[in-house]
């Protein structure tokens, strides 16, 4: 049975929520680019421990973190000619390129490993703060856009489809624009994330990406820039700001899409940070395969943000990240199956219809692609929830904390973000991955494949019992805006 129509909110056009959704993209080039590539820079390239690693970028996610909560106040309580969300977009957007371009370009050679980890932090540190100017007002400024309880799912399913295509782009084919193979000394082949070079391109390339995608959001934004001077002040200040971030911490509903999505976030996080080693020591993936296996994935969790737009629709939000978390936890279940249990070998080609197909990166790929459908499915409907909860405190309080509510989600959500890239570190360093290595013992590489297949299917499971407590339905939001309307 098809859901009732939602209430008098007006439906917003998939055309306006893609204007908005071309800024995700310059989190999309930043975050994903260092998320992707900045373990394999730093250990590879400059020859930093991986703990050390870790441990630079777990520092500048929990900065982010807790500067969230600062700028969203800041945003909920700012007066301008342009009203409270735009000008923090453009500003953020702008510094967010050459602070991403300052990543790449750390000295190679025989640097003492405590500078290379201070120059490290500090770009890191650079990227998070711009990162936090410019995000927080973004994805206040879509609560504002849609408010309706479907509305808020496609929009978020659209960002996110919309995050995973330009990571695609730029992410998925980086191996063949920026990361080809070369031929060393001896003729043997050298893969190209081992030359520092090739980081200095990608980093000028996504930076002036960056600038290009920010302008083009705003501009199609700029009916957003509302005149709100006349609008009343109320608590900007420190006590005002830790009176919000209480408030918002201790409301109950709120903890529960916290909880779930922190977890849920912990085993995309392993699978993400590892898996680019797993290309490249179990499966000895060549550029062509890297972006096969890393571009379906991205593109499989586009589909899953998308898809669960429909399954909200069919059903609710519970339901969607359900079926997300199933879809998942198999991907990674299988993969531990046949490559751990089963002991396929990663390389193995089979003759079907007179051709060699190579069915171990097949199976791996499916396995991947499972995995990305699934979690990529359970970031937008988290977000969607978080509106849906800012939507309630304004329908009981009758005031506005989407900045707020989506502010204090980014930062339980970027503190488990740099608990996790700690955690990634001392996994790789435990599994015997040596940095700057060319190879790794046949022990370690095993190992690091079975943390990444096992790691993920175990937090979605832990996930799942957390998200079944969620109260919160379509029925019941309805049920409360009557009430509040005097219906």
């Amino acid at each position: 049975m098809n859901p009732p129509p939602e209430h008098s909110t007006p439906r917003v056009s998939s055309w306006r929520i893609l204007g908005y959704a071309i800024g995700e993209g310059a989190t999309s080039v930043t975050i994903g680019g260092i998320s992707n590539f900045a373990l394999l820079y730093y250990t590879s390239v400059l020859g930093l421990g991986a703990g050390m690693a870790g441990l630079a970028l777990s520092i500048s996610v929990f900065w982010d973190a807790i500067t969230d909560p600062v700028m969203g106040h800041i945003t909920d309580h700012t007066r301008s000619r342009w009203g409270r969300r735009l000008p923090y977009v453009l500003l953020g957007g702008l510094l967010l390129a050459p602070a991403f371009f300052s990543v790449w370009i750390l000295p190679a050679g025989s640097w003492p490993a405590w500078l290379l980890f201070m120059l490290a932090l500090l770009a890191n540190l650079m990227v998070r703060t711009a990162s936090t100017i410019f995000g927080i007002p973004y994805v206040a400024l879509g609560f504002e856009l849609c408010q309706g309880y479907e509305d808020r799912s496609r929009l978020q399913g659209i960002r996110n489809a919309f995050f995973m295509v330009i990571n695609l782009v730029f992410g998925g084919l980086a191996w063949m624009l920026f990361f080809r193979d070369r031929t060393g000394s001896d003729g043997a082949r050298v893969d190209g994330t081992a030359f520092a070079d090739n980081y200095v391109t990608m980093g000028a390339v996504l930076s002036l990406t960056v600038v290009a995608l920010v302008l083009l959001c705003v501009w199609l934004n700029r009916d957003m820039a509302r005149d709100n001077r006349g609008g009343k002040l109320e608590g900007n200040s420190i006590r005002g700001f830790w009176s919000d971030f209480a408030q918002i911490l201790g409301d109950r509903l709120a903890w529960y899409v916290f909880a779930f999505f922190s977890i849920a976030l912990f085993g995309m996080l392993f699978v993400s940070q590892l898996q680019m080693l797993v290309y490249v020591f179990f499966m000895e993936f060549r550029p062509e395969e890297k972006t096969f296996v890393h571009g379906g994935g991205m593109i499989a969790a586009g589909l899953g943000a998308l898809f669960q737009a429909k399954l909200t629709h069919r059903f609710d939000k519970k339901a969607a990240g359900y079926a997300g978390m199933l879809v998942g936890a198999t991907g990674g279940l299988f993969l531990l199956l046949v490559f751990s249990i089963m002991g396929l070998a990663p390389r193995t080609v089979s003759p079907v219809l007179g051709f060699h197909l190579p069915v171990g990166v097949l199976i791996f790929a499916l396995g991947q692609w499972m995995w990305w459908f699934g979690a990529g499915s359970l970031g937008p409907i988290a977000m969607s929830m978080v509106a849906d909860l800012s939507e309630i405190h304004f329908l009981r309080s009758g005031v506005r904390k989407d900045g707020g509510y989506s502010s204090v989600f980014s930062f339980l959500q970027k503190a488990a973000m740099s608990l996790g890239l700690l955690l990634s570190g001392w996994l790789i360093s435990w599994a015997g991955i040596v940095s700057a290595a060319e190879t790794q013992s046949p022990e370690a590489v095993r190992r690091i494949a079975v943390i990444t297949f096992a790691i993920g299917p175990i937090l979605m499971g832990i996930s799942y019992f957390v998200l079944r407590g969620y109260p919160v339905t379509r029925e019941s939001l309805r049920t409360l805006e009557k009430s509040a309307a005097g219906c």
